[in-house]
């Protein structure tokens, strides 16, 4: 795992990444982020088509991500504006990569089989996916990852 300098870290384009390292450079907070991986790692891995405000949105379920995350080019689709966050995200990767993340799309419509949720997307520059869904999103829904079978379901509480 990679630990952020004390300085505020380069700025680089993603092109993936990895799982982000611990340190918080400035009164940023930490988060991690996927990678895309190996194809033998591609095995277990959670993927699907999810509605993101009625739109279809290639979708990674990631429990090693802090938060969840839009793609730049995903995000001129959304229909909400975007804030600006408080404290910036820095995202360190095992790649030697650093990166920034400071913009949010707050309180997203996800839809997920019939059953609508909202999340707080946060701006990061991916190829690989248009939104991955990550432990904020999985706590606020209480979402059961099952490997094996590769689905997520939702528990959430008072849906039957």
């Amino acid at each position: 795992m990679i630990t952020a300098a004390v300085a505020a870290p380069p700025v680089q384009p993603a092109r993936g990444g990895g799982w982000g390292g611990r340190g918080c450079p400035r009164g940023g907070v930490q988060a991690r982020y996927y990678a895309l991986p190996t194809r033998t790692e591609a095995d277990s891995i959670i993927t699907g088509i999810v509605l993101v405000f009625h739109r279809d949105a290639s979708v990674l379920f990631d429990p090693g991500s802090t938060y969840s995350y839009v793609s730049s080019y995903f995000a001129l689709h959304l229909s909400v504006s975007r804030d600006s966050l408080s404290s910036p995200v820095y995202v360190s990767t095992p790649m030697g990569d650093s990166l920034i993340v400071d913009h949010v799309y707050r309180s997203c419509l996800i839809d997920r089989s019939g059953f609508e949720t909202r999340a707080d997307l946060l701006l990061l520059s991916m190829v690989d996916f248009n939104v991955i869904l990550g432990m904020d999103w999985f706590s606020a829904h209480y979402a059961i990852l099952a490997c094996h079978t590769k689905t997520v379901t939702l528990t959430m509480l008072g849906v039957p």
